[in-house]
């Protein structure tokens, strides 16, 4: 078994156990038992209505949908409304205005709006609650690129559909690591993500990065190929996390920590292998949020334990990286404080708070050591 944070984290193997007296499991208990359990907290009287914008049919959304689904919201007499949205700048442009309670956010695009960089005018203090998905993308070629090996990238033309990605971050990543010049050794583009794979198609573009399940769809269609999954360049990295306004956040800390246990205990159990069958079938089960227009075979492919992942705590060494490659891109403030802005974005303590209130083993620190491409990053807290 993996260490800590790694891709079996020892839960199903636990189980939980409730704190506050009512409900005691024995430590043996399965995630999916788990899922059908009594519910862990207090009940509530009046169903509490709460708005969730997502970005479906992607890696990290299936997180937010599985959760619902589940009926782990309903046990906390909580309304969710999860909302499905074409874009994650429109996600987090609700958030801003009040409009959305809570957003699936790429981990970029948080730091982005909460330092009020461009394209935002204004800071919107957020807080990332949880991760909502673990790897979940690849480095995809043209099966006819004539790609067979990294020094074969230089001059050919690479996508992405945002630069507030982290599948972005990833791409810089890999090109850093061959000694490539994304400005002069490559072509670089910024396309739409639903415009990609038919870019690919008619070759126009050799190569690209992005989230699940749009690369095993390229693989079915014989348009592209795995070159390599992400989950090599940068192991168990953070894709979008559960993520609130600050204000929000401190004026119903009770409700957010209520949101969060329920969003890492539906995590947990996608988590684990033994379930991905079932959550694919769940998410496909529903037509509002498009997983059902994907072939079974593609999602448990896109679903792969290790290829795509959901495990919740949010380290805040990966928030520095993603960082750190922000500012190096000039996507942040060249001045920014890494370790104030992951600490404040970040809330690594509630996360780990709630994991030990279902019984989980949580990582001992807010800190652990980050692979890319096999050099070691270590970071202090």
């Amino acid at each position: 078994m993996e260490s800590k944070g790694g891709l079996d984290t020892p839960y199903t193997r636990r189980g939980f156990l409730k704190k506050a007296g009512r409900l005691a499991v024995a430590a043996s208990l399965t995630g999916t038992a788990l899922a059908n359990s009594e519910s862990l907290f207090a009940s509530v009287s009046v169903a509490r209505k709460i708005s969730i914008g997502i970005f479906a049919p992607s890696h990290c959304a299936a997180s937010f949908l599985y959760t619902r689904l589940k009926g782990i919201f309903d046990e906390t007499k909580m309304d969710v409304t999860l909302i499905n949205y074409e874009g994650q700048h429109s996600i987090a442009k609700d958030l801003i205005r009040g409009k959305l309670d809570f957003g699936q956010m790429i981990t970029p695009l948080v730091f982005a709006v909460h330092t009020g960089s461009n394209p935002f005018t204004e800071k919107t203090p957020l807080a990332l609650t949880a991760i909502g998905g673990t790897n979940g993308s690849a480095l995809m070629v043209r099966k006819d690129s004539g790609i067979k090996d990294p020094s074969d990238f230089k001059g050919k033309t690479l996508a992405n559909h945002s630069k507030l990605s982290v599948n972005y971050l990833i791409n810089m990543m890999f090109l850093e690591m061959q000694g490539l010049d994304y400005e002069k050794d490559v072509r670089f583009k910024t396309l739409p993500m639903d415009k990609i794979i038919d870019s690919m198609r008619m070759k126009e573009i050799d190569s690209f990065v992005l989230p699940e399940p749009k690369n095993a769809i390229a693989e079915q269609y014989g348009i592209g190929e795995v070159f390599m999954l992400s989950k090599y360049i940068w192991p168990n990295h953070p894709c979008c996390g559960l993520v609130t306004r600050r204000r929000f956040f401190e004026d119903n800390m009770e409700l957010a920590a209520d949101v969060t246990r329920c969003f890492i205990r539906g995590g947990l159990i996608a988590n684990d292998a033994a379930n991905r069958e079932e959550m694919v079938d769940l998410l496909r089960s529903v037509p509002d949020y498009m997983y059902d227009r994907v072939p079974r075979t593609v999602l448990l492919n896109a679903f792969t334990p290790g290829r795509s992942d959901f495990y919740p705590f949010p380290f805040q060494s990966s928030a520095r990286v993603v960082i750190e490659m922000m500012k190096k891109y000039s996507l942040l403030p060249a001045t920014s404080d890494e370790k104030k802005l992951a600490r404040e974005v970040f809330l690594s303590d509630l996360s780990r708070k709630i994991m030990k209130e279902l019984g989980v083993d949580p990582p001992e620190s807010n800190y652990r050591t980050e692979k890319i491409l096999g050099r070691l990053r270590v970071y202090s807290d």
